[in-house]
């Protein structure tokens, strides 16, 4: 993909942002390669209402925050590899109260949808956590995360598929 220069670099003063709180690992696994490295390191910088995230690129991570508040939801590591620049650790906000940590799969497609398709523009489906889809109508929860219109795709945490079952046999 190559880089957008009309776009314009967010850095840590474009935008507010928060120091982060205690953050917490969790498994992601990506491998991009360098014309995708370059724009993931434009990050990303809200423009309206709808723009969700602010993000932008320091000392070899990727921090994504919300851009209403400016809390610091992730933290991406990245280094090179021989088969181009992969994640080396990445991490989520715990104990927040500006955001409810989900399950290590559930993050892991979240993250993985706002570097692919927000930063990349690539069009993938965005992951609708199985205890949400159903409870609103389509694109309800997207809007409300992202503020983008990407098709969806539901995906269940491996711990998390039997109490969604049970959550959803009594109402909850």
């Amino acid at each position: 993909m190559p880089s957008d220069p009309e776009r314009e670099i967010a850095t840590r003063d474009t935008w507010k942002a928060l120091p982060a709180g205690p953050m917490a690992s969790f498994t992601y696994g990506a491998t991009f390669s360098d014309a995708e490295y370059d724009a993931i390191r434009r990050g990303l910088i809200p423009h309206e209402m709808e723009d969700k995230w602010f993000i932008f690129w320091e000392a070899d991570t990727l921090y994504i925050h919300r851009s209403w508040t400016g809390a610091c939801i992730y933290q991406i590591a990245f280094r090179v590899s021989p088969s181009g620049v992969e994640v080396a650790q990445a991490a989520v906000a715990a104990g927040s109260e500006h955001y409810r940590r989900r399950s290590d799969v559930e993050e892991a497609a979240l993250v993985d949808f706002l570097i692919r398709g927000l930063l990349l523009h690539q069009t993938v489906p965005f992951p609708v956590p199985a205890e949400v889809a159903g409870r609103y109508p389509p694109g309800t929860y997207q809007a409300h995360v992202t503020g983008t219109g990407a098709p969806e795709r539901t995906i269940a945490s491996p711990g998390d598929r039997w109490l969604t079952r049970v959550k959803r046999a009594f109402g909850f």
